[in-house]
């Protein structure tokens, strides 16, 4: 790759993704990936979910769906979100590629695709694309419960930079055209991401942004335990704007990773923040009549009237920003909001101001998971265990917890992925962890992050589904990624019969000798190849008539195997 900049990124990105040994173009579908999803639409985007690059491919790279900006990747999760609430749906396509140059015949392909991916279909493809048409078409049986047609979005990556070519923008106008034949959508957008726009879109998702915002009403406040320095103020609503846009003038959503509460849409208390927006008269109490947003940032400095902030989230005030940013065009010069300014790098603070300014309804219960003590003795117990550097794994409780460390993503588990790993090994039900992470959380809340329970199995599993996901990473080994879950269930077993979860003594010895072998990685991967021998055998005897494609979610097939 010829951009240097560019280079080092993507250089970066496969250290951190455990990408090493894959094929430039390989690592940059995962990183444009990466770049667009994680930015536009979920930092929950699993990358390996998504990228579906490789023979038979129609001209596609990767696929993500989105309900309600949740990342959907089985039917069966969505039909758990459909059923809670009305539903927007995002359809994202991307196609990238290495070369500094666009073709139109490649856009055209990649059009194509998309084309037969929703319409009649001409390509051969391969089982990603297949499994991917299955679940977008069980999508569309769900679109009574649709607020609106689903918006359907295009990328095109390249390491280029985008000048504007007649004949190239024909070739989208005309794609996009095609596309809304189809009566499916609402909009369909089509976006070339070149070179600068990849690097913007990268520091943006890893938050290494800095804004400039004018409050002319602020004031200090005395000092604080723990905190370098805290201002309240009145924030004029367009420097608000301002602070919330990407490089590309559209939401930056992950300014908002820290904010327990996802936007709710329509409801009474959005409603009357829209009113009020509405109103000209009423524009001007806004500042009285909101609580205002409260903003945590790694770095504060003023000039004037300037606040510089670096490396900042805003914690409390998600919906009034998303209300404020969807009604830019309504906003006067008079218009403000109360702001709060701190600068704190203690994690553990952090944690009470979230909790602290989001005291609010309607709080998902997820949302304070982390906050608990359990999870408080779950990360110093990661973080105690003696390991080498390559085998080590910590548990980050808030986002980018360890982003200025020598851990990388192959050493940080979230939430999420504790939650998986803990359901498929510990609580042998490969199925349920395919599902949302919120929704494990309710349904395994008395046998699941529990009181009394031994730390041990927890990392453990961790260990165990970390490893099993690093042997599909890539181009390595991509047919095992469906069976993850089933296969690391298998692995844990492979270590012999399971401790009580709350014998502490029983659960360490078991650990630290299954970590053993875990930590040979010949020996794991003869315990992943023996799982996979005994899952293929199990299919095959099923007969042609088997669904193999579906076979990681079939219930009765994964009980049988497990029995």
């Amino acid at each position: 790759m010829d951009d240097p900049i560019l280079s080092s990124y993507l250089k970066e990105f496969t250290k951190n993704f455990d990408l090493e040994g894959q094929k430039e173009a390989d690592v940059f579908e995962f990183f444009s990936a990466y770049s667009v999803l994680h930015r536009d639409f979920s930092e929950h985007t699993n990358l390996a979910d998504v990228v579906v690059a490789g023979g038979l491919d129609t001209g596609i790279d990767a696929i993500g769906m989105y309900l309600n900006d949740i990342p959907v990747v089985s039917t069966m999760q969505v039909d758990e979100v459909s059923a809670k609430q009305k539903i927007d749906a995002d359809f994202c396509f991307i196609q990238s590629k290495t070369s500094r140059n666009l073709n139109s015949a490649e856009i055209g392909n990649f059009v194509q695709g998309v084309k037969e991916f929703f319409g009649r279909r001409y390509m051969p493809a391969n089982d990603s694309i297949a499994d991917k048409r299955e679940l977008s078409d069980h999508i569309f049986s769900n679109s009574v419960k649709m607020r609106a047609k689903p918006r359907l979005h295009l990328y095109y990556c390249y390491s280029g930079s985008f000048k504007g070519d007649p004949a190239i923008e024909a070739r989208v106008a005309a794609g996009k055209a095609e596309l809304m034949e189809f009566n499916l959508f609402s909009e369909v957008n089509f976006l070339f991401v070149d070179a600068d726009k990849l690097q913007a879109r990268y520091q943006e998702v890893n938050l290494r942004v800095e804004r400039e915002v004018q409050i002319n009403e602020y004031a200090a406040l005395p000092p604080i335990n723990g905190i370098r320095q805290a201002y309240i103020g009145v924030l004029p609503c367009k420097e608000l704007i301002s602070l919330l846009s990407n490089s590309e003038g559209k939401l930056h959503k992950a300014l908002f990773n820290e904010n327990v509460r996802d936007f709710l849409s329509s409801n009474p208390v959005n409603n009357e923040i829209k009113a009020t927006l509405l109103s000209v008269d009423n524009q001007s109490r806004l500042a009285a009549l909101n609580n205002g947003i409260t903003i945590v940032a790694k770095r504060i400095q003023i000039v004037g009237k300037r606040f510089a902030l670096g490396d900042f989230q805003i914690v409390n005030g998600c919906q009034t920003s998303h209300i404020v940013f969807a009604n830019q065009h309504l906003l006067t010069e008079d218009t403000s909001l109360p702001v709060k300014l701190i600068e704190a790098e203690d994690r553990d603070l952090v944690n009470e101001i979230v909790r602290a300014t989001n005291r609010q309804t309607e709080v998902k219960d997820e949302a304070f998971v982390v906050l608990g003590e359990f999870h408080k003795r779950l990360e110093r117990f990661f973080m105690s265990v003696d390991d080498l550097p390559a085998n080590k794994i910590v548990y980050e409780r808030r986002k980018r917890q360890y982003s200025d460390t020598a851990y990388t993503a192959q050493n940080v588990v979230t939430l999420t992925f504790l939650t998986n790993s803990f359901v498929s090994c510990c609580l042998e039900n490969p199925v349920d962890a395919i599902d949302y992470y919120g929704v494990l959380l309710k349904k395994y809340e008395k046998t699941m992050f529990v009181e009394g329970h031994s730390l041990w199995p927890y990392l453990l599993s961790a260990k165990i589904l970390k490893e099993v996901e690093k042997l599909c990473v890539g181009k390595a080994r991509p047919s095992l990624w469906k069976f993850r879950f089933l296969i690391s269930t298998m692995v844990r077993r492979s270590f012999g019969d399971f401790p009580k979860l709350t014998n502490d003594r029983d659960q360490a010895a078991y650990a630290k000798a299954a970590l053993k072998q875990i930590n040979n990685k010949k020996e794991f991967e003869k315990r992943v190849r023996k799982a996979e021998k005994s899952i293929a055998a199990a299919m095959t005897e099923k007969g042609r008539a088997f669904d193999k494609r579906n076979a990681h979610q079939d219930r009765k097939f994964i009980a049988g195997l497990l029995q």
